[in-house]
């Protein structure tokens, strides 16, 4: 699957995601999460536009709070932190 990319002297942006680190649990059957902690990088994506919907979907949930009567943002289970990171492009020639 090819991605279109953006051109010379332009903005890139990309989601970067901190999760804490996990594993299987054979004798509790659940995942068990440690104190180490995994970075993944989704993108490029060429609009900040979005990035800012991959870092919705993969950061945060919405839930209704009955309490507070409204929608509240909280980060997903795991989620450190789920930050947007920016790079400007050039491109050279390649021998």
């Amino acid at each position: 699957m090819a991605r279109r990319m953006v051109g010379d002297d332009q903005d890139v942006f990309r989601v970067v995601v901190v999760r804490k680190a996990r594993y299987w649990d054979y004798e509790q059957r659940r995942y068990v999460e440690t104190d180490d902690t995994v970075t993944a990088h989704y993108g490029p994506y060429n609009t900040i536009g979005a990035a800012r919907g991959q870092r919705t979907s993969l950061g945060f949930v919405d839930h209704y709070d009955h309490e507070m009567g409204k929608w509240v943002r909280v980060m997903k289970r795991g989620v450190v932190s789920c930050d947007i990171q920016k790079a400007h492009t050039t491109w050279e020639d390649v021998a």
